[in-house]
């Protein structure tokens, strides 16, 4: 997924496609190693299924990422920062003292995992300068789809979908294969045993760091103090695994690149049988032009 953002005079437009960032559904698993992609855990993908069958995954491996095939998310604002914008305290509090605005709106819905949709422009250009972060304010809830197809001991492909609930659906086999069905997931809590609004930086696979916050929809973007407040995910990036982005007089644009290719989808393996999907997080990537 990429999109442009043009730096030497306002555009009506931001185009953004095929993938962005989610948080996930397993939080322990998240705060732990980064875990496996699918690709590496079940072995290399042949016209889209997996090589490995139930009896082969076993309980060696209980956890893979994956590519989901919808990922739906509402954004109300992205932005550039030159210091980490959640700020220390107690309660965590969002600050936007060191950051530039690059887009804002009442909330533009896409599926990011196959579509492209165009985003309010930004008003001028960024200043001149070293961003080391990045954020995207969202809505806490995300729209998601997805399935893993492996072999049974015949050699049959079997495939496994999500239910209504991010379940996975007994598996089926060729000619008789499952649908994946649309499921909801809302983040309003990342504690363990107890809230917690704040998502501590955490590395991510290719390296740098991301972090959260969930607040109110208020315009002081007030730290949520119970799930029942929550309304608005901020997502804090560090750009581009710590090398930041570096905007000088003569840039005339940007390009960030995120994706969930085999990482933006969470698979939970039981005996060798996935039983369980959800988001997982993932980072951008940033280029001046």
């Amino acid at each position: 997924m990429k999109f442009k953002l043009n730096l030497l005079k306002n555009i009506n437009s931001i185009a953004i496609g095929f993938g962005l960032f989610g948080f996930t559904a397993f939080p322990d698993i998240a705060k732990a190693n980064t875990p496996q992609k699918c690709t590496t855990a079940i072995g290399a993908k042949v016209d889209g299924k997996y090589t490995k069958t139930a009896a082969q995954i076993g309980n060696a491996m209980t956890f893979c990422t994956d590519t989901p095939e919808r990922f739906e998310i509402t954004i109300h604002e992205l932005g550039l920062c030159t210091a980490q914008p959640i700020q220390a305290g107690t309660p965590r509090t969002f600050s936007k003292d060191n950051c530039v605005v690059t887009m804002t709106s009442t909330g533009v819905t896409a599926d990011l995992a196959s579509n492209v949709v165009s985003l309010p422009s930004m008003d001028g250009r960024p200043q001149s300068n070293t961003y080391s972060h990045a954020y995207i304010i969202i809505t806490n809830t995300f729209g998601l789809r997805g399935s893993v197809t492996i072999k049974n001991g015949a050699g049959a492909d079997v495939k496994y979908c999500s239910a209504t609930n991010g379940d996975s659906t007994a598996g089926t086999t060729t000619g008789s294969f499952c649908t994946a069905q649309d499921h909801t997931e809302t983040l309003d809590d990342f504690g363990d045993g107890g809230f917690s609004a704040y998502f501590a930086p955490e590395a991510m696979d290719g390296g740098g760091k991301v972090s959260a916050l969930l607040t109110a929809a208020d315009a002081n973007l007030t730290t949520a103090t119970n799930a029942g407040e929550v309304k608005r995910l901020i997502g804090v990036f560090e750009t581009n695994s710590g090398s930041p982005v570096v905007i000088s007089d003569s840039t005339n644009g940007l390009e960030m690149q995120l994706t969930v290719t085999d990482i933006g989808y969470g698979i939970q393996f039981q005996n060798g049988e996935p039983v369980d999907f959800g988001s997982m997080p993932f980072k951008p990537v940033f280029a001046t032009f």
